[in-house]
């Protein structure tokens, strides 16, 4: 899809990139002066958790979008023109209206601290500012990232075409994507090397620990013998000595559980017969209440006959 054709929206999500370390940076302003089709000083915002930026063909939403990749450090190869100084308002037709352009990126750091991102063309080069401070371009993206914001990853900036060419990439190269998103990719040169290290290890090791096995079978087997003889020796020992006490102990057991279990059965022969003349003495009461019951209700039946 081109801008040509698309009369609805470019679309900026705004909300909260989290960081490594669970701090939240959110984007609430972005001012340019001179920027593309943007002339003059343009502020935008404050912004909201998600916005849509609308409106016919040629208005400046593709160009809202190359500001905010700009002042994230995005390649000039991806901002649709051919030189830094073809960003400046005015350049497309060769009538630029200053030397420079910048865009600032303001955010608010955990709800509460302000930090400013601001990249400039100034004579055909960038120039890099946080909160006001010029800095190099190495430091400016890797203070970036400590927020979360990894330009190399492209996985905030999502151009046009982004999803499909995704989607139509083999399962290697969206590995190699990933890798580069989440930052592994630079660690695959160290991890090639360690692993060779490691293998080489691991070999080594493995061909240590036989010729110690080699040479401690040798050992045990000249030992083996007189060793198990005393080995035997000494568990028939143990082992009659365990018996006893093992007999001893079941046999102690036994007769404490014997005594216990025989006083436990005259409590509950007890038990037993009290509950027994109890039921004796009910079930007598019940009898009796039975013969009034059908006294009355006999009395009662003459009654209703008269």
């Amino acid at each position: 899809m081109t801008e040509e054709d698309d009369d609805v929206a470019q679309r900026v999500a705004t909300a909260p990139v989290r960081k490594p370390d669970d701090e939240t940076a959110f984007l609430e302003y972005i001012e340019m002066e001179n920027f593309k089709s943007y002339r003059g000083h343009i502020v935008v915002g404050p912004l909201k958790q998600f916005n849509a930026v609308i409106g016919p063909n040629g208005s400046g939403k593709s160009n809202f979008m190359d500001a905010i990749s700009f002042v994230m450090g995005e390649k000039t190869s991806s901002l649709r023109v051919k030189r830094l100084n073809d960003l400046i308002h005015g350049s497309s037709i060769g009538k630029p209206v200053s030397r420079s352009c910048y865009v600032t990126a303001k955010f608010v750091l955990n709800e509460e601290r302000h930090m400013d991102f601001q990249r400039a063309v100034i004579g055909g080069s960038s120039e890099y500012r946080i909160n006001g401070e010029s800095v190099s371009s190495s430091t400016y993206l890797n203070k970036l990232e400590k927020i979360g914001i990894n330009v190399k990853a492209k996985n905030f900036l999502v151009f046009q075409g982004a999803v499909e060419n995704i989607a139509m990439k083999t399962p290697k190269e969206r590995t190699a994507l990933f890798e580069e998103i989440s930052g592994s990719g630079l660690l695959k040169d160290d991890y090639n090397r360690l692993k060779q290290e490691m293998i080489v290890a691991e070999e080594e090791t493995q061909f240590t620990y036989q010729k110690k096995k080699g040479i401690a079978a040798e050992r045990k087997e000249a030992k083996h013998e007189k060793m198990e003889a005393d080995r035997y020796t000494r568990l028939q020992n143990e082992y009659n000595e365990k018996q006893v006490e093992y007999q001893l102990f079941r046999l102690f057991h036994v007769e404490r559980d014997i005594r216990k279990f025989t006083s436990d059965l005259e409590v509950r022969q007890q038990e037993v017969k009290a509950v027994e003349q109890r039921k004796e003495a009910a079930d007598e009461i019940l009898r009796e209440k039975k013969k009034d019951a059908g006294k009355i209700t006999r009395d009662l039946a003459k009654i209703d006959q008269e």
